[in-house]
């Protein structure tokens, strides 16, 4: 037992002093949002965990950098974001960084749906981008990230087989949802969204636009509308006020009350997957 201890001691000297051998240590990387926080937690699984900036059920719609966060980018060798469609509070910060980190954009410019996560296929898309992302900054455990995202990817497809399998019998029953940010899930699955209640979550509703929503209930046929935790809005009760047949459900778009991890991904869109089911049967 002792003569182990002195030679593994001798090892971790050698290592330690030689010049040509170094321990590979893991890069330091910071993910905006928990969806894809959790989908890059999985690929650094057995070798890092990254850092996630906007917590709990904030949304990145709303969201204030905070100081902690601002020193989180600061010390970062890789960072992942959605984009300026989706993180505004990112994109100045980011531009002061330009050249001292490894930013990967998933979505360039301000145009198209920027909740891409909420589709399996496009999810596979994330993770094969931060496996050569982070390959690229850390070859030394390139092979740890690359089995990590294979097992991700045939964990993605399995959920999208399996979310098709319970929304099938639904598929054509058409629903409502709060804001515009579904149409990724909605396409992935072949649901039928008949409208979003708010177009811009941040902005009060007026007059017109309740009328307008009012007429897309009565017209739309419309039997479930989601509600989102991120979005407490009285505009809910206002628009369904004499339209007691509609049920109210809720599907979250940021995973907000799990705990952030590797599973997160796979338990928000299960449980998203579930309630439009139940909401819909």
């Amino acid at each position: 037992m002792r003569r182990r201890q002195r030679i593994l001691f001798v090892l971790i000297c050698l290592l330690l002093s030689h010049p040509g051998l170094t321990l590979a240590a893991s890069p330091t990387v910071a993910v905006s949002i928990k969806p894809v926080h959790s989908l890059v937690a999985g690929v650094m699984h057995g070798v890092g965990v990254p850092a996630l900036i906007v917590k709990g059920s904030r949304s990145p719609h709303s969201y204030n950098l905070k100081p902690s966060d601002a020193r989180t980018l600061a010390a970062a060798d890789v960072i992942v974001w959605i984009g300026p469609s989706l993180e505004m509070f990112l994109e100045k910060p980011l531009s002061a960084l330009s050249g001292h980190s490894r930013i990967v954009t998933l979505l360039e410019g301000t145009s198209g749906d920027p909740h891409l996560w909420l589709a399996p296929a496009l999810a596979a898309t994330i993770v094969e981008r931060v496996t050569t992302a982070l390959s690229q900054v850390d070859p030394a455990n390139g092979p740890t990230y690359a089995r990590n995202a294979q097992a991700l990817k045939t964990r993605l497809k399995a959920l999208q087989v399996e979310g098709i399998v319970s929304l099938t019998p639904v598929r054509e029953t058409p629903f409502l949802v709060f804001h515009d940010a579904w149409g990724h899930f909605a396409q992935a699955f072949g649901l039928s969204v008949a409208g979003a209640v708010a177009i811009n979550p941040e902005r009060v509703a007026g007059a017109k636009r309740i009328a307008t929503i009012r007429r897309l209930i009565d017209d739309s046929g419309a039997r479930c509308l989601f509600r989102e935790p991120q979005f407490l809005s009285p505009l809910l009760a206002t628009v369904l006020e004499d339209h007691e047949s509609i049920r109210v459900f809720e599907l979250d778009p940021l995973g907000s009350a799990l705990q952030a991890g590797p599973d997160l991904y796979f338990k928000m869109m299960g449980a998203n997957i579930e309630a439009v089911r139940a909401c819909l049967q």
